[in-house]
């Protein structure tokens, strides 16, 4: 089992950080502009983030699954609580009781995951004041993930399309690996993310 999680481990050295390093080799060389120290740090931000995310996979491997979807949410929905109430946020937490089709626990650390970069650029680009965070099931018992907040909303084709925009992408790619995709809508006063289980 040690020799099978070290495959594992190098296997996803090479997908994660691997394919992170050729696409910001690629977002550079392609920008017209020169980017900026941010700009830079944003990348090494992606980088360091897509490090964390193979150490925390390979821990993973053998981990094991939340027993409830609260259970799930329960270390994010804890820290950023805190967070939300110090910035005056309200927040709203809305799971499901019980797992209406399990997750692996590469799934359930990548959703992890995927909330904590959400709610980050809540925080960070925002300005709003109402925060809600969902885990549902459609009929077909597909896990569902959605994030809404009401701040100042974002034209979701430029910021697609923005060299500099490695958050977006990430999320997208991160959640490719595990067969979800996401959508993104966003006006003023209502930005959704939906993550749904392919």
């Amino acid at each position: 089992m040690r020799r099978q999680e070290r495959l594992q481990f190098s296997h996803d050295l090479h997908d994660i950080l691997g394919s992170s390093l050729v696409r910001s080799i690629g977002v550079i060389s392609q920008s017209k502009e020169n980017f900026d120290n941010q700009q830079f740090l944003s990348i090494l931000k992606l980088l360091r983030d897509d490090l964390r995310e193979v150490i925390d996979s390979g821990s993973s491997i053998s981990g094991e699954v939340p027993k409830t979807p609260i259970l799930w949410g329960a270390p994010v929905r804890h820290r950023f609580s805190q967070i939300f109430n110090e910035l005056s946020i309200q927040s709203v937490w809305d799971f499901a009781e019980v797992w209406h089709s399990q997750p692996s626990a590469l799934e359930c650390l990548t959703l992890l995951r995927i909330t904590e970069e959400a709610l980050t650029n809540v925080i960070k680009h925002s300005y709003a004041q109402k925060v809600i965070v969902r885990l549902y099931f459609s009929d077909l018992k597909q896990i569902i993930l959605e994030i809404e907040d009401d701040g100042i909303g974002f034209n979701v084709d430029e910021v697609n399309s923005a060299n500099v925009n490695i958050g977006l992408r990430s999320m997208k790619i991160r959640l490719e690996k595990i067969h979800s995709v996401m959508d993104v809508q966003s006006k003023r006063g209502q930005t959704i993310i939906r993550v749904i289980q392919s």
